[in-house]
């Protein structure tokens, strides 16, 4: 029988430390988490004084962890997970027995970007120029996942760069982590779509813990905005009666709020319906993917996963996973008359449309906007040209009499 075998490999102040550090290490969590900083704590005795004296470690202290695995699926392969880069926020000394504790966050090594207070205003821009600017500032790179966003003001009043920039993507459904070296904001609706391609089996599980509640979800939204014509407010009304969560977010205009409405019922009931296991490290998993379960009865289904924490200690190495679960594919619930179908030829636009209803009609998701835009990108900014627009603001003008291709859902 081949010996399953793991490790940490450990680089302190971009010096290799791994040999130094492993006689001492007890254990060690690196948690990878969808939209939050990734994390990793060490656990260290200090029988023989060192950490304490010469190696006590420095708040901004950077360090970079690997986990390596040997033999574990039954083969002799070697795999390497890479958890990245971060900064020492903590640490701590216990004893008897003299223990410490380090954590680490992956937050940008520059603390302006979490503590520094900024004074902006912010017209005329999309989500991606903003993220941009604000990664370019502490030379980070920008990740961009999704369909750019228009902005047409946003007021960053006393709030830190990293604040800022990741309620401003809450907003408009775009979640947001660090992660060596880059700022990645992605879309939700896009990585919900994301097909599922692993299986949770109930025997790849040691434990598991499935919760369904209805204590604060909703059946719709409220999101009010300022009509530029009549400068009057406007609340309009996102998903169905019932339940109803009031946001104080405002919009820009009628399909920023139906956005923004969309956006805050996904937050709201994102949890829903949870689930959690503790297993072997034996499939690769990672926050964001999505994955069936199979063999919990009425509870398989699709899932993504919010967080993996990967605990690795003296006898052990195992995953502790959560997440929650993705509504079915809309594209399988019947349409009403009248809705449309996708991948059915071409649509003219009529007065009043918006890509995002019309990505409801054809997609049964408001969300997927993105589909009809990029399908028709050229064709929608050169009428917004033509009516003497700079661009369609991403699909934001589109005007009656223009002839839309209908992909695929």
């Amino acid at each position: 029988m081949v010996t399953r075998r793991y490790a940490v490999n450990l680089i302190y102040n971009g010096v290799q430390a791994t040999s130094e550090i492993s006689p001492y290490l007890n254990s060690f969590t690196y948690t990878d988490a969808l939209d939050e900083s990734d994390t990793v704590s060490l656990n260290l005795t200090d029988r023989e004084g060192r950490w304490a004296a010469g190696w006590i470690p420095q708040k901004e202290d950077r360090l970079s962890a690997e986990i390596v695995t040997e033999n574990w699926n039954g083969g002799k392969e070697q795999k390497r997970i890479s958890c990245g880069d971060f900064m020492v926020d903590d640490f701590r000394f216990s004893g008897p027995p003299d223990m410490l504790s380090i954590s680490g966050i992956s937050s940008p090594l520059n603390l302006d970007f979490k503590e520094t207070r900024r004074y902006k205003t912010w017209a005329e821009a999309t989500l991606f120029q903003i993220a941009s600017e604000i990664s370019g500032r502490y030379g980070l790179e920008c990740v961009f996942e999704g369909a750019d966003i228009p902005i047409l003001k946003a007021e960053q009043s006393g709030q830190a760069d990293g604040d800022f920039l990741k309620k401003t993507a809450q907003k408009y459904g775009f979640g947001m982590k660090t992660y060596s070296g880059r700022i990645i904001l992605f879309e939700y609706a896009l990585y919900e779509s994301k097909a599922a391609e692993k299986i949770i089996r109930k025997s790849d599980v040691r434990k598991w813990d499935y919760k369904s509640t209805m204590l604060g979800t909703y059946t719709g939204a409220k999101v009010s905005y300022t009509n530029p014509g009549t400068k009057e407010t406007v609340e309009i009304l996102v998903g169905k009666e019932g339940r109803l969560y009031k946001t104080n977010e405002k919009a820009d205009n009628m399909a920023d709020a139906e956005r923004i409405g969309q956006n805050a019922l996904r937050n709201a009931n994102r949890k829903e319906t949870t689930f959690s296991a503790c297993m072997l490290p034996v499939t690769e998993l990672y926050a964001g993917e999505n994955v069936n379960l199979s063999g919990f009865g009425k509870m398989d289904g699709r899932y993504q996963i919010g967080k993996v924490l990967h605990q690795v200690g003296t006898g052990d190495y195992s995953l502790q996973i959560s997440g929650w679960r993705l509504p079915e594919e809309a594209a399988d619930e019947p349409k009403e008359d009248g809705q449309g179908t996708a991948g059915q030829g071409t649509y003219v636009v009529q007065s009043g449309d918006t890509l995002w209803e019309l990505s409801e009609r054809f997609y049964g998701s408001p969300e997927l906007y993105g589909r009809l835009y990029q399908a028709n990108r050229e064709v929608i900014d050169r009428e917004a040209k033509r009516r003497g627009k700079a661009d369609s603001r991403n699909g934001y003008w589109i005007f009656p009499g223009t002839e839309l291709e209908i992909p695929e859902g």
